[in-house]
C-alpha cells in the first residue's frame, strides 16, 4: 500500500475560478448500500469522484475527493471507501484519500469490480484474474487465475459457505471456488444465456441467478437443483428479496421497469413500470423493513416504501438531476441561490446552489397514471423539449410565473414555481407556427411568445388572454430568437433572423425603431438597470446598443465559433459570453476590452451570472451537471487588462465537491506576488507596492471612538454619584479605589519585608510606563515598529490617557519622538486612519502647549516636515476618491 499526496493545481488567475458541479447524483456505476445495525449508507459514483448519502432520510453526508480518472468499481467497509481507478485502488476514510493499492506490473489492467470478503478485498479485473488483497496493510494475499474462456461477469459470497465463492461467466456456467485453497469445488450445468447477476435468497443454499435473456432461476446450489424459473423482458440487472413477512422478489430489467413475484404462487405480483427512466442498475430490500432502495443509469436514487393496502408500492424519497444534458439556465430569484434548468430530457428542474436536498424537478402533472389508464409510456406524455423559458418572481405566489416554450410546439406552457408544478395555461401562437421564444415582463403579470413566423403576442399571465400582438406590416420576416421588455413596460425589444432588431411600443404594439445587423441574429439579452441591449449575431460579433439612443455602443470580436449564450453580470459592467469555440469570455463594457477568456474541454450551451454577482453557473453539451465558478473580483484584487487570443488557458470544468481545484497554498499567489509565510501560517504582506497606501486591520472601535472620547465620556456619565462602598471590619484596613480590597494581616501571613515605614519615597518610584518606553526605545534606534504594536493593543480610554501623561521635560522630547513615530508610518504608507486618530488626539490635548512651544525645543520644525509628508499621503488619497466620485457620477448621468 502505497501513499500518493495530492498534486499541487496551479492557482486560477483569471476573474472565474472553478468552484463546484451541480445535478449529480449517480452514474451508470452500481451504488454500494451499507448496513450498519439499523442505519443504512449509500454510496454512489459521479464519475471521477463518490458521495455517501444517508439511507433514511437520503440527505447528502460526504463528498469524496476527485481523481484523476473514471471510477469502475466501489466497496465500502466500516468508515472506508474503495473505489477502483484504473490498476488502482484509492481507499479513502470517510471522503478523504489515506492511501493506494497499486496492481504491481500490470499498468493495462482495468478493475471491473470490487468485493469484501472479511479482512480481504477481492478485485475482479479485465484480464480474468481476481487478485486478493489485505484490508490492514494492502499486501497483495492472493491470486486466482480463471480459464480463458470462462470471462467473469458477477460474484457471489453465497451465506454460510466459509472461503467460498460463486462465479457466473458470459458463456453462462458457473462455478464454485474455494479462496483459501485456490480450487474449484464444483462447476454448474451450463445456462442457455449469459450469466448477468447473482443474488443470495433469505434461504440457505439458494442463489437468484439472473440471465441476459431476462430470465430468473432461483437454484440450489447445494444440490445443484432448479427450485423454480421465471421469465421478463429485457436483461436482468438486479435483483434482491423482501425479508420481513412477504415472501417477495423484485427484478430490474435494462428498460428501468421492476418486476415484483409472489413466491409462494410463483406469479408475477406486480410490475413497476418505468420506475427508472433508464436501466436500473441497482436494487436492494433494506433488511426487515418494506423498503426498496434502487438506482439507475438517469442520474437517480429512489426509495419506495410498500405500505399499501393492495401491497404495491409508493415514492417516498429521491435524488435526482437531469439524465440528459441541459440547454438552457437562468438564476432564479434575488438571492442567487436557485438555478432553473431546461434539459433534453424534457424536464424542467430547480438546483439549490447551497442545499441538494431542495433540488427538484417541476411537476407535469400525473403523467403515471394518465400513462397507464392509456396504455402509453410516460415518456410519451411528457411535453417536448424546452428550447426556452423565462421566470419572474414578483407574483410567483400569486400565478404562474414560468413559461417556457417546445421543440415544434404552436403554444407555449405556463409554470408555477411556488408550487413545482406545470400551470393550467397554454399560451398559443396567433400565426399557429411554433413558438421559439419567450419573455416574461419586469412586472411579472404579461408573457411574450415569438413564432417562428416572426411575430410576438402578449398575454395575461394570470387569466391566460392574449392581449396584444406585435407583428402586421411592419413584424420580423424570420423566426423570433429573443424578447425583452424594459423595466417600466414602456419599450418591447425583438431580434429575429432576418437579421433585425426592433422596438415596438408596449402598450398599442407600434414600431418605434429598428436596426439592421449584417448578420442573422441567435441571442438577445437585456441589464435593465442600465438599459444596455446584448445582441449576439451569426457574423460571430457581440454588439451592444444603448436603449434609449437607439445605437450601437460597443462591439466584440474575438469568437471563433458561433456563439451559444450571453449574460450580464448584475453591476452591468461585465458582458460574458459562450461560444460553440468551447471559450468562455468576459468583456469590459466600458473599455471595450476582453479582460477574462479560458477554454474548456466541452462546449458551454448555456451560461448564467448569479444576481448577486458571486457565482457563474454554466451547462455543457456533454455533461448533465450545472458547473458554478466563483467570481474572484468579490474577494480578491484583480488587475484586469486587455486580453487576446494567446491568452487563453484551459480551465477544468468543477467538481463536486467545492473549491477542491485550487491548492491552498497555491491560492495565496496573486499577480505574482507570493505572501510570506511564518510558523507555517500565511501572512498578508505589509503593502505590495509602493504606490498603495494601506489601512490597519484594526476594528473602527480602536481608532474612531478616540475621535469623540469626550462625547463618549459625557454620554456615559452617570445621573447618580456613586455610593460609597460598605464600611470593611474594623479589624481590616482595606485599600481605596473603585473595588474596595481587604488588606490582609502581615502575622497572618507570616510575611516580613523588613521594611514598616509608611513614608513615601518619590525617587524610588518610576513614572516610565510601557507606553513611553517603547516610544524612546524607538527614539534612539529609529524603528516605532514595536512602539506601534503595542499602541494598537491599547483602548481609546488608554491611548487618550498616554497621550495626557506625555512628558514635557528634557526639551519635549516624547512629543518629538511621538511625531516622528507618526512621520515613520505616514512613510511606510501603512496604518493610515490610526495615524490620523492619534494626531487628532495630540493636537486636541497638547495643541496650546505645541503653539507656545520654545524655538530650542525643535518642535515646530519637526511638525513643518510631517506636514511635508502628510500633505502628499493625502494627495494620493484625494486622488482615488476624486475618481471613484466621477466615476459615480457618470453611472448616475447614464440612469
Amino acid at each position: 500500500m502505497t501513499y500518493r499526496p495530492s498534486a499541487n493545481i496551479r492557482a486560477p488567475t483569471g476573474i472565474f475560478a472553478p468552484f463546484r458541479a451541480l445535478g449529480y447524483v449517480t452514474s451508470d456505476l452500481p451504488i454500494v448500500i451499507q448496513a450498519r445495525g439499523a442505519v443504512h449508507s449509500l454510496t454512489t459514483s459521479i464519475g471521477n469522484s463518490f458521495q455517501i448519502y444517508d439511507g433514511e432520510k437520503l440527505a447528502l453526508q460526504f463528498v469524496g475527493s476527485r481523481v484523476e480518472s473514471l471510477i469502475t468499481a466501489l466497496a465500502v467497509h466500516k468508515d472506508f471507501t474503495y473505489a477502483a481507478v484504473g490498476n488502482q485502488i484509492i481507499v479513502h476514510e470517510r471522503a478523504k484519500e489515506i492511501s493506494r493499492i497499486t496492481i504491481e506490473d500490470e499498468e493495462n489492467v482495468t478493475i471491473t469490480s470490487l468485493h469484501i470478503y472479511g479482512e480481504l478485498i477481492l478485485v475482479v479485473c479485465d484480464d480474468n484474474v481476481i487478485r486478493m488483497y489485505n484490508l490492514s496493510d494492502g499486501e497483495l494475499h492472493n491470486e486466482l487465475e480463471l480459464a480463458h474462456d470462462f470471462r467473469i461477469t458477477c460474484l457471489l459470497h453465497p451465506s454460510t459457505y466459509l472461503n467460498k465463492v460463486l462465479l457466473g461467466s458470459q458463456d453462462g456456467r458457473m462455478q464454485l471456488w474455494n479462496i483459501r485453497t485456490m480450487r474449484l469445488l464444483y462447476e454448474f450445468k451450463r445456462f442457455e444465456s449469459p450469466i448477468t447477476f447473482l443474488a443470495q435468497a433469505p434461504s440457505v443454499d439458494v442463489v437468484a441467478i439472473g440471465l441476459l435473456d431476462g430470465s430468473i432461476i432461483l437454484q440450489n446450489i447445494k444440490v445443484d437443483e432448479k427450485i423454480m424459473r421465471l421469465k421478463q423482458e429485457g436483461k436482468i440487472t438486479a435483483i434482491s428479496f423482501r425479508t420481513d413477512d412477504k415472501h417477495i422478489m423484485a427484478t430490474a430489467s435494462m428498460h428501468g421497469d421492476i418486476a415484483l413475484w409472489d413466491l409462494d404462487t410463483r406469479k408475477l405480483f406486480h410490475i413497476m413500470k418505468e420506475a427508472h427512466d433508464g436501466a436500473v442498475h441497482t436494487m436492494q430490500f433494506y433488511n426487515g423493513q418494506p423498503i426498496l432502495m434502487t438506482a439507475g443509469s438517469d442520474n437517480s436514487i429512489k426509495q419506495w416504501i410498500f405500505d399499501n393496502l393492495d401491497g404495491h408500492e409508493r415514492l417516498l424519497r429521491s435524488r435526482s438531476g437531469h439524465y440528459q444534458p441541459p440547454t438552457h439556465i437562468r438564476h432564479y430569484g434575488g438571492e442567487g441561490q436557485l438555478v432553473l434548468s431546461a434539459g433534453r430530457d424534457r424536464t424542467l428542474r430547480t438546483f439549490s446552489t447551497f442545499r441538494d436536498v431542495q433540488n427538484v424537478e417541476l411537476s407535469q402533472g400525473s403523467l403515471e397514471r394518465n400513462a397507464k389508464n392509456l396504455g402509453l409510456k410516460v415518456e410519451e406524455l411528457k411535453a417536448s423539449q424546452i428550447l426556452g423559458f423565462d421566470a419572474c418572481d414578483a407574483k410567483q405566489r400569486d400565478w404562474d410565473n414560468i413559461v417556457t416554450c417546445h421543440a415544434n410546439d404552436g403554444q407555449g406552457r405556463t409554470w408555477s414555481f411556488h408550487r413545482k408544478a406545470i400551470g393550467t395555461h397554454l399560451l398559443p401562437t396567433t400565426d399557429s407556427l411554433p413558438a421559439t421564444a419567450v419573455a416574461i415582463s419586469a412586472c411579472g403579470n404579461f408573457g411574450f411568445m415569438g413564432s417562428s413566423g416572426g411575430i410576438v403576442d402578449r398575454y395575461n399571465l394570470q387569466s391566460g388572454l392574449h392581449r396584444k400582438t406585435y407583428g402586421g406590416k411592419a413584424a420580423h420576416k424570420k423566426a423570433i430568437v429573443g424578447i425583452v421588455s424594459d423595466n417600466i413596460n414602456r419599450v418591447v425589444m425583438t431580434a429575429s433572423l432576418d437579421a433585425t432588431v426592433k422596438f415596438w411600443d408596449f402598450n398599442n404594439a407600434k414600431l418605434l425603431h429598428s436596426i439592421t445587423l449584417p448578420a442573422a441574429a441567435s441571442h438577445l439579452i437585456l441589464h435593465r438597470e442600465s438599459g444596455l441591449l446584448a445582441i449576439a449575431a451569426d457574423d460571430l460579433c457581440i454588439r451592444v446598443v444603448d436603449v434609449d439612443t437607439k445605437r450601437i455602443v460597443r462591439e466584440f470580436w474575438g469568437h471563433r465559433n458561433r456563439l451559444t449564450d450571453l449574460a450580464f453580470s448584475p453591476d452591468g459592467r461585465w458582458l460574458i459570453t459562450s461560444s460553440m469555440d468551447a471559450t468562455i469570455r468576459t468583456w469590459d463594457l466600458p473599455t471595450g476590452h476582453m479582460v477574462d477568456v479560458f477554454k474548456v474541454d466541452s462546449v458551454a450551451t448555456s451560461i448564467s451570472m448569479s444576481p448577486t454577482g458571486d457565482f457563474l453557473a454554466t451547462a455543457h453539451a456533454d455533461h448533465v451537471g450545472i458547473f458554478t465558478w466563483t467570481n474572484r473580483a468579490q474577494f480578491a484584487n484583480l488587475s484586469l487588462r486587455n486580453l487576446g487570443e494567446e491568452d487563453v488557458e484551459e480551465r477544468g470544468l468543477p467538481g463536486v465537491a467545492g473549491g477542491e481545484e485550487a491548492d491552498e497554498e497555491d491560492a495565496a499567489v496573486e499577480d505574482g506576488v507570493e505572501a510570506p509565510k511564518e510558523d507555517g501560517f500565511l501572512r498578508t504582506p505589509q503593502d505590495l507596492t509602493d504606490q498603495m497606501i494601506t489601512l490597519s486591520s484594526l476594528p473602527k472601535s480602536r481608532w474612531q471612538n478616540l475621535l469623540s472620547l469626550d462625547a463618549i465620556r459625557k454620554r456615559n456619565k452617570p445621573v447618580e454619584p456613586p455610593k460609597a462602598p460598605e464600611k470593611a471590619p474594623f479589624f481590616l484596613a482595606t485599600l481605596p479605589g473603585v473595588d474596595p480590597k481587604f488588606v490582609a494581616n502581615k502575622d497572618a501571613m507570616d510575611i516580613d519585608d523588613g521594611n514598616d515605614s509608611r513614608v513615601l519615597r518619590m525617587g524610588e518610584m518610576n513614572p516610565e510606563t510601557e507606553f513611553v518606553r517603547r516610544l524612546r526605545s524607538g527614539n534612539e534606534s529609529g524603528d516605532y515598529s514595536q512602539f506601534f504594536e503595542y499602541a494598537q493593543t491599547l483602548g481609546p480610554a488608554a491611548m487618550d490617557f498616554e497621550i495626557r501623561s506625555m512628558s514635557l521635560e528634557n526639551e519635549m522630547s516624547d512629543f518629538r519622538s511621538f511625531v516622528k513615530a507618526l512621520q515613520q508610518r505616514l512613510e511606510e504608507r501603512v496604518d493610515f486612519e490610526v495615524v490620523e486618530a492619534y494626531l487628532n488626539a495630540f493636537l486636541k490635548i497638547h495643541g496650546d502647549v505645541l503653539v507656545n512651544a520654545s524655538v530650542e525645543s525643535g518642535i515646530k520644525e519637526l511638525f513643518e516636515e510631517f506636514l511635508k509628508e502628510h500633505k502628499k499621503t493625502w494627495s494620493r488619497l484625494e486622488e482615488l476618491f476624486q475618481y471613484g466620485l466621477c466615476l459615480i457620477d457618470f453611472v448616475k448621468t447614464r440612469r
